[in-house]
């Protein structure tokens, strides 16, 4: 591998949604490695203190679990208002939270299905993002927002349809605004995953395994030998994508869709 990177967020503070476990958890880890600030999230008490207890000798910075359910408007305001209590600012904003339905066809989908699925990838993104984006303005803070989509936003069919097509709107949601913030000096880009290896992916390749007679890891080996880098992601190859887009290094870069897939995107 050609050059390395080190990453200091000494004294910046950082908000992950959806942080106790999969690829947010991988981002926060790296967050407290590189010395932020961070609070965790999920909707679980007991998941966010348990993992901001974990990862809290890490680094130098603090470590605060909140709960929230973004499905919830005034849950997503005390947690935006429980970061700046905890550490006086927000300086980044990820946001990973998501829901994946299982459904193999929109046909056989329902309201609740594309509901859930809009409210916590969709609305919750925007709303959290307005939100910090003010205070931001409002405290002269250059800060950074880097929000998390997938692969299925590109592709025009497959499995996945509701989640495919709220990830679409993640993405139009970041070139949309990311426009407007720059204006204030906030910069918003996204990191697109394909297949990495989450508890997710691993439940949908125990449930392809049953239909095949295959291992979960039969399946999972199968999937990383179709992608063209030969093996699937996991949480810390988007972990290094978020510090790079929110630090000094990309610092003009905006609106930028960053495709961290293993060739899975070329597919």
């Amino acid at each position: 591998m050609v050059g390395r990177t080190t990453y200091d967020f000494e004294g910046q503070s950082a908000l992950v949604t959806g942080s106790t476990s999969g690829i947010g958890r991988g981002i926060a880890r790296a967050l407290a490695a590189a010395d932020a600030n961070v609070v965790i999230n999920s909707r679980t008490e007991r998941d966010v203190e348990e993992t901001a207890a974990e990862l809290d000798d890490l680094g130098s910075g603090a470590l605060v679990g909140l709960t929230a359910d973004l499905q919830d408007e005034t849950e997503i305001k005390h947690l935006v208002e429980g970061t700046i209590e905890a550490f006086g600012t927000i300086d980044l904003l990820v946001n990973n939270a998501a829901v994946w339905t299982m459904e193999e066809s929109m046909l056989d989908a329902d309201l609740d299905d594309w509901d859930a699925t809009m409210d916590v990838n969709v609305r919750a993104q925007f709303f959290t993002a307005k939100l910090i984006a003010q205070h931001m303005i409002d405290h002269d803070v250059e800060g950074s927002i880097v929000n998390v989509t997938s692969q299925t936003a590109d592709r025009r069919t497959g499995p996945r349809g509701i989640y495919g097509v709220s990830n679409s709107a993640v993405n139009g949601l970041t070139w949309r605004m990311a426009g407007e913030l720059a204006e204030e000096g906030i910069r918003m880009n996204a990191v697109s995953t394909d297949l990495t290896e989450t508890r997710q992916v691993r439940l949908e390749a125990q449930a392809a395994g049953v239909a095949s007679g295959q291992t979960e890891q039969e399946v999972l080996s199968e999937w990383a030998a179709d992608l063209p880098a030969g093996r699937l992601g996991q949480p810390e190859d988007l972990a290094d994508a978020v510090l790079y887009l929110a630090s000094d290094r990309a610092d003009y870069v905006v609106g930028t869709i960053l495709r961290v897939a293993g060739g899975g995107n070329l597919k």
